[in-house]
């Protein structure tokens, strides 16, 4: 398995994210004009999260944008398909830091804004490339 380099995965997380632009914004405010903007991001994160997860945990391990650049999530111990509770631990801990930065009182919002560049910029530093949500769920992102 050759290991995913930085900028292959920054251009897959910006293709997936233009993709999710559209359909977590109406969520976002169809649910949020009826329950409050809280419950609307709650929702708009959830429209991620099954995108994430359900793409993830498919034999090929990709999401659109993972397929554009031709790159793939698997576990990091035997390098096959990441299990639905890795992907949600994948995803839930990069929805923890969005949902504290749009939750928390302004003077705060530099918390999650940290730990989101620290998790982005993690795998310039680490021998196995990964980013902190890689490694709290176990998971490698490496070339196809």
């Amino acid at each position: 398995m050759t290991l995913s380099g930085w900028w292959r995965r920054v251009g897959a997380t910006l293709i997936d994210s233009l993709l999710l632009f559209i359909p977590t914004t109406i969520v976002y405010y169809l649910v949020g004009g009826v329950a409050g903007r809280y419950i609307g991001a709650l929702f708009a994160m959830l429209v991620e999260g099954v995108y994430m997860v359900k793409l993830l945990t498919t034999s090929a391990g990709q999401t659109v944008g993972n397929r554009v650049v031709s790159t793939r999530v698997r576990d990091a111990l035997t390098g096959a398909t990441i299990t639905p509770t890795q992907a949600v631990r994948r995803w839930v801990f990069v929805a923890i830091y969005g949902a504290l930065a749009v939750t928390l009182p302004t003077s705060l919002v530099t918390i999650p804004n940290v730990i989101a560049l620290v998790d982005c910029l993690y795998p310039l530093f680490d021998p196995r490339k990964q980013t902190l949500h890689d490694k709290f769920a176990n998971t490698l992102v490496v070339r196809v």
